[in-house]
């Protein structure tokens, strides 16, 4: 794989998280409570609403990924689902393709979440995502060869929008 390709499958494999949903339940930190069905039920369903929203906020990067495939650029609402380090690469591989007049179109795929893990203070999660894709590259408005598929295991750092239950994605390590 030439160094030119490899933003293209790195933003390839994020962006193959965004023809499906998935998820899972990962461990939280262990809650005791004095009366059963009180507090432990309010804990277990803060953490599964705080499940939730990471996987809301998987969804929306996976959204913008495939868009900034396409587009190369980002777009205005980018960081209602992505900041730091992970928008930063979008932004960097989003100006290499467009330097190229590269384009990746999404053709297929899915990507499921199999674990979620809370931090003990519920301001982080990490996610493990498995992706599967095919996308296409395009040059001035044609296709370039075949079709590129990918399978690929993600590790995603989340963090919290303060206290409510919104996550952005703040880091994709692909493997």
């Amino acid at each position: 794989m030439t160094t030119a390709t490899r933003p293209l499958v790195l933003l390839a494999a994020v962006a193959a998280l965004a023809a499906g949903c998935g998820g899972a339940r990962g461990n939280t930190a262990a809650t005791t409570a004095t009366t059963p069905g009180t507090d432990a039920t309010a804990a277990r369903l803060s953490a599964e609403t705080l499940r939730a929203g990471v996987r809301v906020a998987i969804s929306a990067n996976v959204h913008l990924s495939t868009y900034v495939l396409w587009h190369n650029r980002i777009p205005a609402w980018a960081t209602q689902s992505t900041q730091g380090p992970a928008l930063k690469s979008l932004r960097s591989s989003a100006a290499t393709r467009r330097k190229q007049g590269i384009q990746i179109k999404n053709l297929s795929g899915g990507y499921t979440i199999s674990a979620i893990t809370l931090a003990p203070s519920y301001a982080t999660a990490t996610a493990i995502v498995k992706s599967h894709q095919r996308v296409a590259p395009y040059k001035a408005g044609r296709r370039l060869g075949r079709a590129i598929t990918e399978d690929d295991h993600a590790r995603i750092q989340l963090r919290r929008i303060g206290s409510s239950r919104r996550f952005v994605v703040w880091q994709v390590t692909t493997s």
